[in-house]
């Protein structure tokens, strides 16, 4: 059979992939193409993503594996969630691309559960948002300029924004619209009673499409000006992380993901979304997965914790790279001190990260670290003490017994935290991927070019072209004494 080419973008808060993608009718294979930094623009009152520098970056990427002897077939798009713009009557961005952390949504969600309390909202939608989502950036707008929304004809998530620029076509993805707390708890459609609610205007939403939709061509300036020709634009799935789940070799029902990056989420998969008073209680929240297959889920903050100590280190002459950075934990003892991730000071994007530990651990008396590589073997291990949290949560309180683990993503490559994963929750654990949601969203378009015609048929294609690896617990019994010390303190296993 002949080659199949498709490219895939990638695009996460930190920095974006793009690769190519080869399928002979067996396996897939793919190569890294273009790697770029995605740096936000903090203006004196604003935080932006830069999208013309991610567009500009796409186009680059396309360019560069174009007008060869090889046909590109198809191209596709998946970024982190909630991020979207607004276009005006003639198709043009309204304004500049907010950055989910943007100040503007302090306090919007306070505001939204005065109308429509937090437990309604996720009887509504089978979503708890916090204030990075798309609603309650929406909402901030009614409390600050409503205009906007007014004027705004289009929204389209990040993906689909994207993905209009390359072919002028406007529809929304069903997995990244599941990122936003827009809709409807089935994952199906907008949940237009809300909008209501809170007086937010549905004029705007477009039509949801499928994951694995075609979207039609590549413009013809971009065709010419890349040496592309004619190349196939497909809706991918386009949340990252769902995009990597599609991707897991032999992942399905009653078994685990844990996809780990500058976030981490954390679920099952489901043939229906899960909105009981128990999953509302242990804080979990539903998407959608491709396939109409739907994800419950978790998500906090990861290695942006790293990040925000690589920058305070940078200031003082440290350029520490991410090899550097497992190094000098693996050279460190463990002080067994843990932060719960997830409070809110944590997820700033300004202070000395340093100074926020030790103001927590201060409050929960714990000792201080006090070297580099005691600070980051921190933050790894309270990553893994949260993770136990929520897999606990999902098997004492929801009565989902997962009979196995896999986590994927770049955080695999980090082998010291792997096994802090496996000691904690005392179990096997499937490893691998660190490309995971470039292969889904390749997958996806084979899906869509009719190479491969299931969910399953895509995971059997992945297993049959990539290897993971096992870790096995060592230590797990240390593990539950110091969840039970955390739960004494009235940390709840990592959680304040």
């Amino acid at each position: 059979m002949e080659k199949i080419i498709s490219i895939a973008a990638d695009l996460g808060a930190s920095g974006g992939k793009m690769a190519k993608g080869y399928f002979d009718g067996e396996k897939l294979t793919f190569s890294v193409i273009h790697n770029f930094i995605n740096t936000p623009v903090e203006t004196p009152n604003a935080l932006y993503w830069d999208i013309f520098a991610l567009y500009q970056n796409v186009i680059t990427g396309i360019s560069m594996n174009a007008g060869k002897s090889e046909k590109i077939e198809s191209i596709a798009i998946d970024t982190w969630g909630a991020s979207y713009g607004l276009l005006d009557k003639r198709g043009r961005l309204l304004e500049p691309v907010y950055h989910y952390r943007d100040s503007r949504t302090s306090g919007s969600i306070e505001e939204i559960y005065k109308i429509v309390d937090k437990k309604h909202v996720f009887q509504m939608t089978g979503c708890q948002c916090n204030r990075t989502y798309t609603l309650p950036q929406l909402y901030s707008y009614i409390e600050q300029d409503s205009k906007i929304l007014d004027s705004a004809s289009k929204m389209l998530f990040l993906p689909d924004l994207l993905e209009y620029f390359l072919s002028g076509e406007i529809s929304t993805e069903m997995t990244i619209a599941g990122t936003s707390a827009l809709m409807n708890k089935e994952q199906e459609n907008w949940c237009y009673p809300l909008f209501k609610r809170l007086s937010l205007p549905i004029h705007m939403l477009t039509d949801i499409v499928d994951a694995g939709s075609r979207k039609g061509y590549l413009l013809k300036n971009i065709s010419e000006k890349t040496g592309a020709g004619k190349v196939q634009v497909i809706a991918a799935t386009g949340h990252d992380s769902a995009s990597a789940v599609a991707a897991i070799p032999g992942f399905g029902e009653n078994k685990l993901y844990i996809s780990v990056g500058t976030n981490i989420s954390m679920g099952i998969e489901s043939a229906t979304s899960i909105v009981t008073e128990k999953s509302f209680g242990c804080g979990f929240k539903n998407t959608g997965g491709f396939n109409r297959k739907k994800i419950l889920y978790r998500d906090f903050p990861a290695f942006w914790l790293i990040n925000e100590l690589r920058r305070i280190w940078e200031t003082e002459g440290k350029k520490y790279s991410f090899h550097d950075i497992i190094k000098i934990a693996e050279e460190s003892n463990s002080r067994h001190v843990y932060v719960d991730i997830e409070e809110p000071e944590f997820n700033n994007a300004k202070g000395d990260m340093r100074v926020k530990i030790n103001n927590y651990l201060q409050k929960t008396n714990q000792k201080f670290p006090e070297t580099d590589g005691e600070y980051v073997l921190c933050i790894f291990e309270s990553i893994a003490m949260k993770i136990k949290y929520y897999a606990g949560l999902l098997k004492n309180q929801l009565h989902v017994f997962c009979s196995e683990v896999f986590v994927i993503n770049g955080g695999t490559r980090n082998q010291l935290l792997m096994q802090i994963i496996s000691d904690a929750l005392g179990m096997e654990i499937k490893t691998g991927m660190p490309y995971a949601t470039l292969v889904g969203n390749i997958l996806t378009q084979l899906y869509a070019l009719g190479k491969v015609r299931t969910i399953d048929e895509m995971r059997e294609l992945s297993k049959q072209s990539f290897t993971m690896r096992i870790y096995e617990p060592e230590n797990h019994k240390l593990w539950d004494e110091e969840i039970q010390k955390m739960t004494e303190k009235g940390m709840n296993g990592g959680q304040s």
